[in-house]
């Protein structure tokens, strides 16, 4: 499994707009065949900093994610939405590759 979490901080003004887009890309990803979870969440300390986890049976699984049109077309209003860049983080089970 390869595991992605990403920490995103997002200005009050585009709270709104940010959680609706996520919750849309969210859905959309659950539904591959690769994705074993696909969540946001937000956080009880700073109501300005939300993180996704994604979760992936396999590389090819990652790659087919990233060739989705829910993905490609979200990223550029997902990236006007956030404050600064992502803090993505990269993980794998052991035993698998990176």
């Amino acid at each position: 499994m390869i595991t992605f979490i990403a920490h995103f901080t997002v200005a009050p003004e585009n709270r709104t707009a940010f959680e609706e887009l996520l919750d849309h890309v969210a859905a959309m990803s659950n539904t591959e065949p690769g994705v074993v979870y696909y969540g946001l969440a937000k956080s009880l300390e700073d109501p300005a900093t939300y993180s996704v986890v994604e979760i992936y049976r396999d590389h090819e699984a990652v790659a087919a994610h990233g060739q989705t049109a829910w993905v490609t077309e979200s990223v550029p209003e997902f990236l006007r939405l956030i404050d600064g860049l992502p803090d993505i983080r990269q993980y794998v089970s052991p035993g698998t590759a990176p």
